[in-house]
This record gives structure tokens, sequence and C-alpha cells, in this order.
């Protein structure tokens, strides 16, 4: 029913299911760790159809997958 997507570092598998999950209008979230000055890719970061937040830490990914869920309800 929804996409949630660590996508920190660049993979084409989950670039080819954020795309299917895009095509199929599924909810995305796209979760990632700023790493030694590494950006996420601008397909990610630029797309208004996904839902992007970098966190810190597990509890801060939890909450934003949280408040994305109460967000689809």
């Amino acid at each position: 029913d929804i996409v949630v997507a660590d996508v920190t570092t660049p993979s084409l598998g989950v670039g080819y299911e954020l795309g299917i999950a895009e095509k199929l209008q599924i909810p995305i979230l796209c979760l990632y760790r700023s790493e030694n000055g590494k950006n996420i890719s601008a397909m990610v970061k630029g797309n208004n159809n996904f839902s992007s937040q970098e966190y810190h830490s597990l509890a801060e990914a939890q909450s934003y997958i949280d408040a994305f869920l109460q967000s689809l309800i």
C-alpha cells in the first residue's frame, strides 16, 4: 500500500521500485542519512511525488514513518 525506502546509497533496484510505485500512484517516503558530504539522487530529492526526509537515528526515522502514515489517514 505504501513504499518506505532508504535512499542513502544509490541503488538501481531501489530506483526501479520507486519508479514502479510512482507509476502505480503508491505513496512513497524516502529516508536518507547524510554521509561524508554525499547527496541523495536529484531524481529522488527533486521528485514532488516523493516525500523525502533526512534522519540521524532510528528513532527519528520511525517518527517520520509514523507521521507519513498519519498523513495518509
